[in-house]
């Protein structure tokens, strides 16, 4: 069961923060049709999806650009990949045509995550 736990809290954010949240967007996009130039910074609190919940939470935003269905495979691939992460307050605006036949998207969001607790 101690494992099962443990396991299951591998995609929870641990450590320098900051680092965490920058590598994990750094590393997932690389396998995905997206430009994520900025990663916010993390802002750490109390989960506010279940009360009396034993973890904190951290919460950063990320902005790009990518065509419609890359941005939607790109969500999907996310969530389904982390489990204790979610993609939250999605904002997308048409990128003005620049003469290619791209429709691009750019988009903003906030992604909050876990924090595995300390151990005991």
């Amino acid at each position: 069961m101690v494992q099962t736990l443990s396991r299951a809290e591998d995609d929870t954010a641990s450590g320098d923060l900051y680092s965490w949240t920058y590598d994990i967007i750094r590393v997932f996009k690389t396998s995905h049709m997206v430009d994520i130039p900025e990663v916010g910074h993390p802002d750490v609190g109390d989960v506010n999806l279940l009360p009396d919940f034993p973890f904190k939470q951290v919460k950063f935003s990320i902005n790009g650009t990518a065509c419609y269905h890359d941005l939607g495979k790109f969500i999907a691939d996310f969530e389904n990949a982390f489990p204790h992460m979610r993609m939250v307050g999605l904002e997308i605006q048409p990128v003005p045509a620049s003469g290619s036949n791209d429709e691009k998207l750019s988009f903003k969001m906030d992604i909050i995550a876990l924090i595995k607790p300390p151990s005991l």
